[in-house]
C-alpha cells in the first residue's frame, strides 16, 4: 500500500512543477516583450535605413550637355521695309558655335507670328564665335508680320530659341517705277503690233504677191462670166454719137430732093 501512495504523490508533484515552470515562462516572456518595446533598438534601427536612403541621392546623373559647344544666341535688332528685312543675332556664350546655323522665317497676316508660315528655311555651313553677330536677310513679297528664329545648339540648357518680329504695312510703288512698268507695258504693245505687220522685205513681197493673186482670181471671174452668156441673141449695139449725126444729115437731103 505504500507503494502505490508514493506513486500517486510523484504524478502530482510531477504535474505541480510543470505548472509552475509554464507560468514563470510566461512571465519572463511578457518581461522580455515589455523590455524590447521600450528601449531603443527601433529607433536606431530607423537611422540605419536613414543613412542608407541618402546614399543614393548621391548618385551621379548623366548630362545632356557634355558635347554642347557653350554657344548661346541672343537676338539684338530688325529692322527693315518693303525692299528687305534685316534680323541680326550674337552669340553671347562663352564658347564658340561650331555650326552649322539653322534658321527659319515665318510669315502671318497680323497678331502673333509664331503659328506662321514658313517661308524660309536655310542652314548656313558655316559657325560662329563667342562675341560674333550674323545678319539674315529677306525680301518680303506682301504685307504682313515676319518672324526671324534663329537655333540653338541641339544640346543647349536653355529651351527657347531667340525671335524678332517684324510687321510691314503695305506699300506703295514709286512713281518711278509706276512709269518704267507703264513704258513697258506700252513696248510691250507696240513690238506685238509689229509682229503683225510685214517688217522686212521678203514680208512685202509675199504681201505684194498674194495682193496680185486676188487681183488676177477677180479678173478670170468677170472673163468667165461674160463667156458665159448666150450667143444665139445679138446685141443692140447703140450707134456712136458721130455716126448718128452723119445718118441724120443723109436723111435731111434724101427729103429737101
Amino acid at each position: 500500500m505504500s507503494v502505490v501512495r508514493n506513486k500517486g504523490w510523484s504524478e502530482k508533484s510531477f504535474k505541480r512543477v510543470l505548472m509552475l515552470l509554464g507560468g514563470v515562462l510566461i512571465w519572463y516572456t511578457a518581461i522580455f516583450t515589455g523590455i524590447y518595446l521600450t528601449s531603443e533598438t527601433k529607433a536606431q534601427y530607423n537611422d540605419v535605413e536613414v543613412i542608407a536612403g541618402s546614399i543614393h541621392v548621391d548618385w551621379e546623373v548623366e548630362s545632356d550637355t557634355e558635347d554642347w559647344d557653350k554657344s548661346s544666341f541672343e537676338f539684338v535688332t530688325i529692322k527693315g521695309d518693303c525692299t528687305k528685312i534685316e534680323a541680326a543675332f550674337t552669340n553671347t556664350g562663352s564658347g564658340d558655335a561650331k555650326g552649322p546655323l539653322r534658321y527659319k522665317i515665318q510669315w502671318a497676316p497680323g497678331g502673333n507670328g509664331k503659328d506662321g508660315t514658313i517661308v524660309k528655311e536655310e542652314v548656313l555651313q558655316r559657325g560662329l564665335k563667342s562675341g560674333e553677330s550674323i545678319t539674315l536677310t529677306h525680301k518680303p513679297d506682301k504685307e504682313g508680320k515676319y518672324r526671324f528664329t534663329l537655333f540653338q545648339h541641339p544640346n543647349h540648357p536653355g529651351k527657347s530659341d531667340p525671335t524678332g518680329d517684324l510687321t510691314i504695312g503695305k506699300c506703295a510703288k514709286p512713281k518711278a517705277v509706276e512709269k518704267l512698268e507703264k513704258a513697258e507695258e506700252e513696248t510691250d504693245k507696240s513690238q506685238s503690233v509689229e509682229e503683225t505687220l510685214p517688217n522686212s522685205d521678203a514680208d512685202k513681197q509675199e504681201a505684194t504677191s498674194e495682193k496680185e493673186k486676188q487681183e488676177s482670181n477677180q479678173t478670170n471671174k468677170q472673163s468667165t462670166t461674160i463667156e458665159e452668156k448666150p450667143t444665139g441673141e445679138s446685141e443692140v449695139v447703140p450707134p456712136l454719137n458721130g455716126e448718128a449725126k452723119k445718118e441724120g444729115e443723109e436723111s435731111v437731103e434724101k427729103v429737101s430732093e
